[in-house]
């Protein structure tokens, strides 16, 4: 099992350092009190990368990292020394929103990946918002409208970075009504756990536990599918309805868990992280840049 954990967060994330979800991830990657851990910022999937990692640098410096920004402009310079060495230097990884695709068309199967994954199965943490976190399965979800996301063929799978073997993960979760594409990929694909990410929450994984727990203001959809039944999916034609029994639901929300081998969530009798209330949040005037409302993504 990897030592490493992952954020994985639902996107529209409360741009300022006290944010409990940025602590969290400073927390993870802080070894001792006297090292100041280095955060690689990959901005991959945003149209202005630039602008994003610089926004994101400035978070997590304030916040206590040291920040780097690791950028290949093409799948060359994704294989190239001194990338890689950046790599091995980082105590974790932070993929800023956008487009999933972005990010696995350009790095998916390079050796800045493969780097990556040696340092998470040694303990380095990867985290990353919105297309993100998407990206960080080993099958993410390329497109699907919500609109005909129950209607067969309709939601597009491609591979992703395979940080997380089993589950699916979709952002902005509630407003901008996903469920239904989950259902549909877990219906397709029932040893997939989906996990639908609400807005600025994340899920905290944890592979020598096996679990996730929950961190932040929104909610979190899980869709197991372990347990279905029948359904149309063996004999049905593009574009027909999809119909599925025995699908699972949990909501889960801050300072809850899913047990990953038990298939059943729970609640932390100890859980300490409480979220700024609204009053505070009301004061925010940042915003992902990378957070623009795509129904495609």
């Amino acid at each position: 099992m990897p030592k490493g954990k992952i954020v994985s967060i639902g996107g529209n994330l409360d741009l300022f350092p006290e944010d409990p979800i940025l602590e969290k991830i400073i927390d993870e990657i802080k070894e001792d009190e006297d090292h100041s851990p280095t955060l690689s910022i990959i901005p991959s999937a945003s149209k202005k990368p630039y602008g994003s990692a610089k926004q994101y640098s400035h978070l997590f410096s304030n916040a206590g990292a040291e920040t780097q920004t690791i950028y290949p402009e093409n799948r060359e310079e994704a294989n190239e020394e001194s990338l890689l060495e950046k790599v091995r230097e980082s105590d974790g990884f932070f993929f800023t929103g956008g487009s999933q695709l972005r990010i696995t068309a350009l790095l998916g199967g390079t050796q800045m990946v493969e780097e990556m994954h040696k340092k998470f199965e040694e303990g380095a943490l990867v985290s990353g918002t919105s297309a993100g976190a998407v990206c960080l399965t080993r099958t993410m979800i390329a497109y699907g409208d919500s609109e005909e996301s129950l209607l067969h063929g309709m939601v597009e799978l491609s591979p992703g970075l395979n940080f997380i073997e089993d589950a699916v993960i979709d952002t902005h979760f509630t407003v901008r009504g996903r469920f239904p594409r989950l259902i549909h990929v877990v219906t397709e694909h029932p040893g997939v756990l989906g996990v639908g990410l609400g807005e600025d929450i994340a899920a905290v994984w944890d592979f020598e536990e096996m679990d996730f727990t929950v961190i932040g203001s929104s909610n979190i959809v899980v869709v197991d599918g372990k347990d279905i039944g029948q359904s149309n999916v063996p004999n049905i034609q593009y574009r027909e309805p999809i119909c599925v029994e025995g699908v699972q639901v949990h909501v889960l929300g801050n300072g809850w868990g899913y047990d990953l081998e038990e298939h059943k969530p729970f609640r932390i009798e100890d859980f300490d992280i409480t979220h700024p209330n609204q009053e505070v949040l009301a004061k925010k005037d940042h915003q992902d840049p990378d957070d623009i409302p795509n129904q495609r993504r």
